[in-house]
């Protein structure tokens, strides 16, 4: 099993036994049915931030119910509140030792300024219940990272490491644009609002590079309205006549017919 498979399975087991098991039962379905894994990053000026989403459906969401009650639990055939919270704190603790063991972010080939500050998982409460009933069950974790400087200071690219053949979105600060792209597949980038967005399938060695920039027109250009927005014309005022000041004479003079009407 190589480094790739032991970080992004560990929330089904704390030993490289049990770690091997549920990858040996997840790469034996064909194309992964019944899993789905999915990356979201999004890459600040100073830190970046790593979402996961997991999900499980058909035969493998009662395998990991059977996992969390016979590994985790008391092996009663049944899901409860206290297993679910086992393993969320198992999930944050194994998560943490094999990112600090092996940094999964580098910037110019280097993670000496890159800082694991904060691991966050919401298990989802559908794994409650019989470890039998059929259902589905989608779980989020999201990792943070802090830069000891900003993406222009520390270099030109940012190196990931991450699961094979899974979807990844990658977002970059407002003003900065995709240079380079390696070991990733089918990838679509766009941009709104000045922030660059690239989608795409990850290659199956797992190792992503992106080289990237300031873009001084983007950083510089004005955001673009949301929606579809018609111009109105401006309002042009029509010359209003000249204003005569008030004459109380000039009044009684044109009531009895001697002078100009206004």
């Amino acid at each position: 099993m190589t480094k790739i498979d032991k970080k992004r399975y560990i929330m089904k087991s704390v030993s490289i036994v049990c770690l091997m098991a549920v990858a040996i039962v997840l790469l034996s379905t064909p194309a992964y049915a019944g899993f789905n894994w999915e990356n979201n990053i999004t890459v600040g000026t100073d830190g970046m931030t790593w979402g996961y989403t997991e999900q499980y459906t058909e035969e493998n969401f009662v395998f990991y119910k059977s996992y969390i009650d016979s590994d985790m639990g008391n092996d009663d055939g049944y899901v409860s509140a206290w297993e679910l919270l086992k393993i969320d704190s198992i999930t944050r603790d194994t998560f943490y030792d094999s990112i600090i063991n092996d940094m999964d972010v580098k910037i110019n080939n280097s993670s000496t300024a890159i800082h694991l500050s904060e691991i966050d998982s919401s298990i989802s409460e559908d794994a409650l219940g019989k470890v039998y009933r059929r259902g589905d069950v989608t779980n989020y974790y999201k990792v943070m990272y802090s830069f000891d400087g900003s993406l222009t200071e520390l270099g030109t690219n940012i190196w990931f490491l991450a699961e094979p053949e899974t979807n990844m979105t990658i977002t970059f600060p407002a003003g900065f644009e995709i240079t380079s792209i390696e070991g990733i597949e089918n990838t679509t980038t766009t941009v709104h609002n000045r922030t660059t967005t690239l989608i795409g399938t990850i290659g199956f060695e797992g190792e992503i590079t992106i080289g990237y920039a300031e873009n001084v027109t983007l950083k510089t250009s004005a955001p673009e309205p949301d929606g579809n927005v018609t111009s109105i014309p401006d309002a042009v005022e029509e010359p209003s006549e000249p204003h005569v000041p008030y004459n109380p004479v000039d009044q009684i003079l044109e009531w009895l017919g001697f002078g100009p009407k206004r």
